[in-house]
């Protein structure tokens, strides 16, 4: 049985008015939010931990996208008692898709809104063939690359948000991680848009290199989808910016505005 605990950087308040379950971007955990705000709003920054990182390192982690969903869906069981938003960049949009689909068969309050960021939709299949990196431009993930390769691209990661090396010793752990991820990603497949009921915010990034903002309007299928671009590339949103946080605030409260004039709100 998996551990219930170490779910969250920061224990969800149980004084918040609302809540922004943030989910994890490829090879990271909760702390690549942390230099995300403790609110934006009204909205309590809940950044999820899953098992297989970071402090729970020593966890099995998910190796499917469903896996994903159902034990994620119980854990944050607990902290759906009021509106709730979800927040994914990259794989994390996949996997706040996913999630919110799992919602949508429980007993409990659905998502006010769904913010995917930078993501193919989840029914376009990842690129089947290694791409070396590029100057400007990450490589593409497959299974078939080298730890080196995988090493590689972390430290490109870090050198892009300015952390410094990556600690020769932690560059194993790191590198497990992150090839879990992308092995997750090739292992799903889904065979066609699954439309959710909850409102859908799609953002691109005007210097993205791998996702185009004109690509973000295929999660149009995917529901009722509001798409935004904003200025910034691939990894803009770890430091949250004033224009993306300002952003989620707005939608937040659109979605909540817009359910409570529809009379529908976001119980299931």
């Amino acid at each position: 049985m998996r551990s219930t605990g170490g779910w969250f950087l920061h224990p969800p308040s149980p004084d918040a008015e609302a809540r922004l379950f943030c989910l994890p971007y490829a090879g990271t955990g909760a702390s690549s939010y942390r230099r995300w705000p403790s609110r934006i709003g009204e909205l309590e920054v809940c950044a999820v931990q899953p098992p297989g990182r970071e402090g729970r390192i020593r966890e099995a982690p998910y190796e499917t996208f469903d896996a994903f969903a159902e034990g994620v869906a119980e854990a944050l069981r607990p902290y759906l008692d009021r509106p709730y938003a979800l927040f994914g960049h990259c794989m994390g949009a996949l996997l706040g898709h996913a999630l919110a689909a799992r919602l949508e068969t429980l007993e409990v309050c659905r998502p006010s809104l769904l913010v995917v960021s930078s993501a193919k939709v989840p029914h376009e299949p990842p690129e089947r063939r290694y791409r070396p990196p590029r100057p400007g431009l990450k490589g593409v993930f497959h299974p078939s690359m080298t730890d080196a390769q995988f090493a590689g691209e972390i430290q490109a990661v870090v050198d892009g948000t300015g952390g410094g090396e990556v600690l020769p010793e932690l560059v194993p752990l790191a590198v497990r991680v992150l090839r879990n991820d992308v092995e997750m990603c090739f292992r799903y497949t889904a065979t066609g848009p699954r439309r959710l009921t909850s409102p859908i915010t799609a953002i691109g990034w005007t210097d993205d290199p791998e996702t185009a903002p004109a690509d973000m309007s295929q999660w149009h299928a995917y529901g009722s989808v509001r798409q935004r671009v904003l200025a910034g590339g691939k990894l803009t949103y770890l430091s949250a910016p004033a224009a993306l946080t300002r952003l989620i605030d707005e939608e937040f409260t659109e979605a909540i505005t817009d359910a409570a004039s529809n009379g529908s709100g976001a119980a299931s």
